[in-house]
Formats: C-alpha cells, sequence, structure tokens
C-alpha cells in the first residue's frame, strides 16, 4: 500500500508563528427591548416561564418540594396500574369467553337458571293473531339475534314478525307463491347469520328463502315423502331434514347442493335437531327409537324409549337431550347411556283415561331449564337438577289450544309458543275454544 493512505488519516496541527494574531468570533448578543432594540416572542415567554419556575421553586420549602414530587410520582403509577387493569380485564373477559365456547363444544357448559324465572302474569303473555294464518300454527322459528320470529300454518302460509317492531313485517301465501308451496307448512329454520331461511310442507320439496326480504332462493328434491323438520346446524350454512319416507338427508347452502342420505329408521321421521356439532338427533315416532347420527364417523347411536310413539325431540346440550311420547311422558337421556336417565309420567295429564300427547318440547340450551306443550291448555316449564337424574315442575302458563311448536329466545328472556285448534300432525280431533295464532311470553327473574 503506498504511503499516502496513512498521510491521509492524519490529523492535521497548524502551527502558529510567534506574532500572528488570532482572530476569534464574537458572538452576537440579541438586542434588550430595554435598550430601545427588539426582541421575538419566544424569547419572551421563555424567559417568562423560567421566571416563573423560579419564583415557584424560590417560594417552596424542601417539605413542599417532596410532597409536589411525591404526588407527581403517584399520579404516574394510578396511570400505569389503570392500564394494566384495563389489559387484565380485558384477558380475563376472552379467557372466561374461550372458556365457555370449549365447554360449549364439549357439551360440559350448564348455566344454573331455573330459580330465578319468576312466574309470569297475565300481562307478560300476549297473543298475536293474524288473518292469513286462517288455520292451525304449526311451527316457529326465532332468529339468532331475537329480532325475528317466523311462524307456519296449515294453510300454507309463512309470516315474519319484527320484534322490536311488534308487527307484521312480510307474508308468504299460498296464493301468491303456490309455485313452491304445497299444502301446510311443517317446519321452518333460520341460520345463525339469518342469510337463509328453509321451510317444509306436505310435498316432498325443501323451500329456501332470504329471511331479509322474502324472495325465493332455492329448491332441494330428493326426498320420496313428506318432510317434517329441518334444522340447521349451528354457525353453519349445512342443513338437515327428516321426511316421513324413514331417511334423514343433509344438504349445503353454500353450493345449494345435495350431500348425504342416512338411513336407519323403521318408521317415519317425526322430529329432527343439532347444535354446534356434526351431528343430528332424529325421533323415529313409531319404532320408538332416538338416533344420534355422527355424520363423520358414518355410525347411529340408538337410544331405545318408552312404549308408544316418540314425536318430539330437542337437544339440552351436546351430552343431554329430552324427548316427548305419545303416551304422555317426558325423559331426559344422556349420549353415553341407553336408557333414559329420568322419566316423567303423564306430564300433562290423563283426559278419558289416555295420557295426553307431548306435541312440542323447547330447550334452553346449555341450562336446566326446558319447557313442554300439550293440548291441556297449559305450558309447563321443567327443572332438572341432580346430574340431569331428576326432574321438577317450575310453573304452568295458561293457553288456550294445542301448543305445536315452541322455541326460547338465546336469553331466555321470551318463550314463543305456536297455537292452533289442532295438532300440527293431523285432524284427529279439534278444540273448538283454542285460538290459532302466536304466543309471546316475556319472563321476569328474581333479583
Amino acid at each position: 500500500m503506498s504511503s499516502s493512505f496513512f498521510l491521509r488519516g492524519k490529523s492535521r496541527q497548524v502551527h502558529k508563528r510567534k506574532g500572528d494574531k488570532i482572530k476569534t468570533r464574537t458572538k452576537k448578543t440579541a438586542p434588550n427591548l430595554e435598550n430601545g432594540h427588539e426582541s421575538s416572542e419566544s424569547d419572551l415567554d421563555i424567559k417568562k416561564f423560567s421566571d416563573a419556575e423560579e419564583s415557584e421553586s424560590e417560594h417552596e420549602t424542601a417539605e413542599q418540594t417532596k410532597l409536589r414530587l411525591a404526588k407527581k410520582y403517584l399520579e404516574e403509577i394510578e396511570k400505569e396500574e389503570a392500564k394494566r387493569a384495563e389489559l387484565k380485564e380485558l384477558d380475563d373477559v376472552v379467557e372466561k369467553r374461550l372458556h365457555k365456547d370449549y365447554l360449549e363444544q364439549k357439551g360440559k357448559l350448564k348455566v344454573q337458571v331455573a330459580d330465578s324465572y319468576i312466574v309470569p302474569t297475565d300481562g307478560d303473555c300476549r297473543l298475536i293473531r293474524a288473518r292469513e294464518h286462517r288455520l292451525t300454527l304449526t311451527c316457529v322459528c326465532v332468529s339468532s339475534d331475537g329480532q325475528f320470529v317466523f311462524t307456519g300454518s296449515k294453510c300454507g302460509t309463512i309470516i315474519k314478525w319484527g320484534v322490536k317492531e311488534k308487527r307484521k313485517l312480510g307474508c308468504i301465501t299460498y296464493k301468491t307463491h303456490s309455485k313452491y308451496l304445497k299444502g301446510g307448512i311443517s317446519s321452518v329454520a333460520i341460520t345463525t347469520d339469518i342469510k337463509f331461511l328453509a321451510s317444509s310442507d306436505q310435498s316432498a320439496d325443501i323451500q329456501i328463502w332470504d329471511p331479509n326480504t322474502l324472495k325465493h332462493c332455492h329448491t332441494f328434491k330428493g326426498h320420496k315423502d313428506s318432510v317434517t323438520g329441518v334444522v340447521f346446524r349451528k354457525n353453519t350454512h349445512e342443513l338437515y331434514s327428516a321426511s316421513k319416507d324413514r331417511s334423514v338427508k343433509i344438504w349445503s347452502l353454500d353450493e345449494m347442493a345435495y350431500v348425504e342420505t342416512l338411513f336407519g329408521h323403521q318408521s317415519p321421521v317425526m322430529s329432527i335437531d343439532a347444535l354446534t356439532r356434526e351431528c343430528a338427533i332424529t325421533a323415529g315416532g313409531r319404532d320408538t327409537t332416538i338416533r344420534i347420527w355422527k355424520i363423520v364417523e358414518e355410525s347411529q347411536l340408538i337410544f331405545n324409549g318408552p312404549v308408544g310413539t316418540i314425536d318430539e325431540v330437542k337437544l339440552l346440550d351436546e351430552e343431554h337431550f329430552v324427548s316427548g311420547s305419545d303416551n304422555g311422558s317426558l325423559c331426559v337421556w344422556s349420549v353415553l347411556k341407553k336408557k333414559p336417565l329420568c322419566t316423567v309420567n303423564e306430564a300433562h295429564g290423563v283426559e278419558n283415561d289416555v295420557p295426553r300427547w307431548i306435541t312440542s318440547l323447547a330447550t334452553l340450551l346449555n341450562s336446566d331449564v326446558f319447557a313442554s306443550g300439550s293440548y291441556d291448555n297449559t305450558i309447563r316449564l321443567w327443572k332438572v337438577c341432580d346430574s340431569y337424574r331428576k326432574v321438577l315442575p317450575l310453573f304452568n302458563i295458561e293457553v288456550n289450544g294445542f301448543v305445536n311448536s315452541m322455541q326460547f329466545t338465546g336469553d331466555g328472556k321470551q318463550l314463543y309458543a305456536a297455537l292452533g285448534q289442532e295438532h300440527k300432525g293431523g285432524r284427529w280431533f279439534r278444540l273448538a275454544t283454542g285460538k290459532n295464532g302466536l304466543l309471546v311470553v316475556n319472563f321476569n327473574f328474581k333479583s
């Protein structure tokens, strides 16, 4: 390497000779306003602030200074702790929500609310009627947000009700939609996100509607006999249907396509229900069996019920369910037992030495409360206790007619019931004093 490289790296020193004068730059002082020269506003503000600070510190004693600094330190600590508390509170809320979702998924979430219910008064019960529902109401479903209620009747009419508006918002009638509706409506169901409404009638077809506009979207064909029930899997667009052709079918509304058929029942399937898991539960009517269909595993669990026809089945949670029979018995089941954990015989009394049928069931999900309906002019609320091995009556709600379908809102504050003069499945006998309408029951709770 050349020597010039090292020469560049050396710092240059300036050697002064004797006799040379060193020039120094003098800093110009800012002109003073008192001497008649101009001064900037910022200089004045700085001067005033420093003067005030100096005067404040001059007037403070040592103890006052310590107190002021201590207060300032405490304020900083309070701000930091407040932020930590907010973050901790948020973490606790998220943790509780995740834990709740986990328990719900596993079927182990249970909320004890039965003892907090108060018997509703006459003012808490309201019957809503519409001229479009000329005949018996057969089914009811409530949207997940509790804002809309849909009802179907034997005259082939579906009505959309607004809870806030307290009135009818729309109607699908047999006259206006005769292309799609073939007789009385047997069941209705709505998706969790309120995007699709499914309905079935006396035909073998399933109709899909837009619940917001009530426009027709699609028709599913495939069953060979009347469809008795439809239900959506929670938080999905997967539809399960039950039919008198003794089969259960699965449909996907995302692709508007048929998925699969499940066989096993030996008589017409009378009721169907589902929750979050990829499973469906059905009541087989006269074959006196209840079946849980494990769709992924392609298997089924068979539960043998009491003598008679099992017309109703509803899930309490992912691991327990309730069934109702035409011999008047209510049964509480576990998915781990082939026989009922508890049975209530003649739950709605006897008429002419014959037990009254259980015509409808409604469960408040993941709780200890469910309701049953018949034709004894009462809706009965029940409490499940002792690890599902005991059922106790809570109170009765007076109605007028057959209770053909019921559903609780998600918070359990309301119960909607479809009433009529006849049973939803036929015209074996008629209650002349009954009324065709939607009953709204508002519940109050103990503080």
